[in-house]
């Protein structure tokens, strides 16, 4: 007994040892900016814990968190580079910890963690152009985030959403979701505004920077959205909108605000060229024709009527006689002027 007892704090003591150099490795590396190596040792301390513990200890599930956070940080860093076949390895990694049978036993956070990397997954399939898949995983983490309160606020996610289904060309529902954006990141705007003692407004003039960020985002998808639907006054509003917030969370000379001022330079110049045409075409009806002159008279020169139909044909006083940009990521005219944003909000969640 005495000597299974001795090997047991043996074991035990080595156990500690272990979790420590690789605490210690894993310190050493962020410090260094080596966040991939860091990860590394932040699992395999990880794991060493899970031995000594079990799996149902607070300790175990505390390291979890951070690791899964960490897995979502570096997926989105990687997916940027293009580096998907290891923004997809740690996603799954992620997803595979915050299953119900993972280690993270706090619903609470479990579900947080949860939502952001079903986000992050959505905008992975996004980039890769597999927009079902993007469109599921969104709506999966749409679910989770109106269903508990311990969650971010679900805006980016909307705007994610507006953005895959704009690609799809289903821009009413997009649409939709850019609003239910807007409306959640006013009604947050506000309900800070009131716990901090002041009269905050809604349209957002004191929100903090990150909401702010995404409020002009927002604004935007909203006005890219009315523009592919014909709503060009309302688009106008919006454009304007999401101007003002830019230049103030971005300043005025930040790219993303410029690419918003032109697009409302440009769609402003195609709403006036539009009411241009169609004031000529009014002002034109004294030379009007019947349909029946043809017939009745074959070598008149309808050029009223061919005229009319020649404006049709290109699209009418709604879209100025210019082809409409597609909702796919081309570099073709403007079409970036008329691309919904997405927001890969996990990248910056769950930081503490």
């Amino acid at each position: 007994y005495t000597k299974n007892s001795r090997l047991e704090m043996e074991s035990e003591e080595d156990l500690r040892k272990r979790i420590r150099v690789h605490d210690q490795m894993y310190a050493s590396l962020q410090q260094q900016g080596k966040p991939f190596e860091a990860l590394e040792h932040l699992e395999k301390g990880l794991f060493v814990r899970k031995e000594m513990y079990g799996p149902d200890h607070p300790e175990v599930g505390r390291v979890c968190q951070v690791y899964t956070t960490s897995c979502n940080t570096l997926a989105m860093n990687s997916l940027q580079r293009d580096d998907h076949l290891v923004a997809y390895e740690l996603l799954k990694k992620a997803e595979l910890l915050t299953s119900s049978s993972g280690y993270i036993k706090d619903d609470k956070i479990r579900l947080k963690l949860r939502a952001v990397t079903c986000n992050n997954f959505g905008c992975f399939y996004k980039r890769r152009g597999k927009l079902h898949a993007a469109l599921q995983y969104l709506a999966k983490a749409l679910k989770i985030e109106l269903t508990s309160e311990e969650v971010d606020n679900p805006a980016g996610t909307h705007l994610n959403l507006c953005a895959t289904l704009s690609q799809l060309g289903r821009h009413g529902p997009a649409l939709e979701h850019a609003q239910c954006a807007l409306e959640l990141l006013q009604a947050l705007a506000l309900q800070k505004g009131q716990s901090e003692g002041g009269s905050q407004s809604p349209d957002n003039t004191n929100a903090p920077n990150d909401e702010g960020s995404i409020l002009a985002i927002a604004w935007h998808n909203i006005a890219v959205e009315q523009e592919h639907l014909g709503q060009i006054d309302a688009a106008l509003q919006s454009y304007g909108q999401a101007l003002a917030v830019a230049e103030k969370e971005w300043g005025a000379g930040h790219i993303k605000t410029l690419a918003i001022k032109h697009s409302y330079d440009e769609a402003k110049s195609q709403a006036s060229m539009r009411r241009s045409k169609v004031s000529k075409n009014v002002g034109g009806a004294g030379n009007w024709q019947s349909p029946l002159e043809g017939i009745l008279n074959p070598g008149a020169q309808a050029s009223g009527i061919r005229s009319g139909h020649s404006l049709r044909q290109k699209g009418g006083p709604y879209d100025g006689g210019r082809a409409r940009a597609s909702p796919i990521g081309d570099d073709r005219g403007d079409v970036s002027r008329q691309k919904s944003w997405q927001v890969c909000v996990g990248a910056r969640a769950i930081a503490g």
